[in-house]
């Protein structure tokens, strides 16, 4: 048995060198030309996708958030979860408003239940997800969230009326801001 998984191994390795045979390696030089050059590419398109979309927190002001959600206010969250999004949090005593912000291919998640909600940036609806908004090639993802004690029946579908229409207050601000 040893000798016969000796036989398939060998059998295998033989496989792969004649396979390889007739293709000349890659040279190094080649090869770092290439990542190099794929390395440029990766970097200009982040910087392109940073300078279009603008920082989260740039859109969501503390003037916003303590318009909303009242004078005690404060940033939660300044993050920027990859190169090419960034997020702004504020929570308070009535509820937190959470805004990402980033190219619109990235941002944007569409649903069958998507509400259009017109006037808003230059494209924007509603749906189970959220409030996506899209003004020239970036989006913002916007997230009101009122505070309430009760989150089930009748009551909840009522929180969730009363956050979608928030969204869209603060979503109204957030793009005249922008």
């Amino acid at each position: 048995m040893k000798l016969k998984s000796v036989f398939w191994i060998a059998a295998g390795v033989a496989a792969v060198c004649l396979t390889a045979c007739g293709k000349p390696p890659a040279s190094s030089s080649s090869m770092d030309s290439l990542k190099a050059e794929v390395a440029a590419i990766k970097a200009k398109a982040a910087k392109a996708a940073q300078a279009t979309a603008p920082n989260a927190c740039t859109v969501l002001t503390d003037a916003i958030a303590k318009k909303y959600l009242g004078a005690d206010a404060q940033l939660r969250r300044d993050a920027h979860p990859n190169p090419h999004m960034s997020q702004c949090q504020y929570g308070g005593a009535h509820g937190v408003i959470n805004v990402m912000s980033g190219p619109w291919d990235m941002v944007n998640q569409t649903m069958k239940d998507d509400k259009p909600i017109p006037g808003l940036g230059d494209e924007a609806h509603v749906n189970a997800m959220g409030l996506y908004v899209r003004k020239g090639d970036h989006g913002l993802d916007v997230g009101v969230m009122t505070a309430s004690g009760e989150f089930w029946g009748k009551a909840a579908d009522n929180m969730e009326a009363r956050n979608k229409a928030a969204a869209e207050k603060v979503a109204a601000d957030l793009v005249a801001n922008d």
